[in-house]
């Protein structure tokens, strides 16, 4: 029986033969680049014709940096689209006494994890960002971080520490991909997270060799990333259609609880 990723790859169709959710990904503009259509109806347009039936969304004010009204769009997303959309809580880590708050306001209008980028020039173990950990620890909700290489060597106290969540390392194997292997592999609560624009032809495979089949959920890292760029990563990788499907659905699922 040929590849049914392959196959709808190749024609252009939407896997439709099971859920399908989008760990990853941005609402909003960016001073950077322009995105020809950045609204949520736009997204989703995108996200049908690949077959996407849930997107995880965080402003990209406010993930990089810090405009705790950026969560404003994605409340209205959320609440607008309930079943399309999950929720990322973003923080201002440069004013502390607002953390806590904004994490309760958006967990009240349904968001139900946490993303934190060091674009705000502050490192995870920084103390401002505490109070964000211990929130989402509490409630044991995962926590999407930003990685590229370096906040690697900081990380595996906090993900020992707030075990509660489970972490998922963005943009894995981005830069030193041994490292990010090494930490999945050491603590059951630190996942990878699969986006990045160069994907080296074998990438997803090596995580598959390392064991981490289980512990791998596709993100596409929309608008930065075209999301099909990102999704044929998965339907064209040499993989079977088992480690597939756990890749796009079932390990996204027990994650998030979806």
């Amino acid at each position: 029986m040929a590849d049914r990723y392959l196959q709808a790859g190749w024609e252009g169709k939407p896997v439709d033969f099971h859920f399908v959710m989008d760990t990853h990904a941005h609402l909003g503009m960016n001073v950077d680049f322009v995105v020809m259509d950045g609204s949520v109806e736009g997204m989703l347009r995108c996200k049908d014709k690949m077959g996407i039936d849930l997107t995880a969304i965080s402003s990209i004010p406010g993930t990089i940096g810090g405009w705790t009204k950026g969560n404003d769009e994605v409340i209205e997303a959320v609440q607008k689209y309930p079943k399309r959309f999950l929720g990322y809580v973003t923080v201002n880590a440069h004013d502390p006494d607002s953390v806590v708050p904004e994490c309760e306001r958006c967990w009240d209008a349904g968001f139900k994890a946490l993303k934190l980028h060091t674009g705000q020039k502050l490192n995870y173990d920084h103390p401002n960002i505490q109070p964000a950990l211990e929130f989402a620890n509490d409630k044991g909700c995962p926590i999407l971080c930003h990685v590229w290489g370096r906040e690697l060597d900081h990380m595996e106290p906090l993900i020992e520490k707030y075990s509660k969540s489970i972490w998922l390392l963005a943009h894995a194997g981005c830069a030193d991909k041994e490292k990010y292997v090494k930490v999945a592999q050491n603590h059951e609560n630190a996942v990878l997270e699969t986006c990045y624009s160069r994907c080296p032809k074998g990438l997803l495979e090596y995580f598959v060799d390392e064991g981490l089949e289980d512990k791998s959920l596709w993100g596409s890292d929309a608008d930065f990333y075209a999301s099909t760029h990102q999704f044929g990563r998965v339907l064209f990788a040499e993989l079977s259609e088992e480690i597939k499907k756990k890749m796009l659905c079932d390990n996204a699922r027990r994650v998030f609880g979806v």
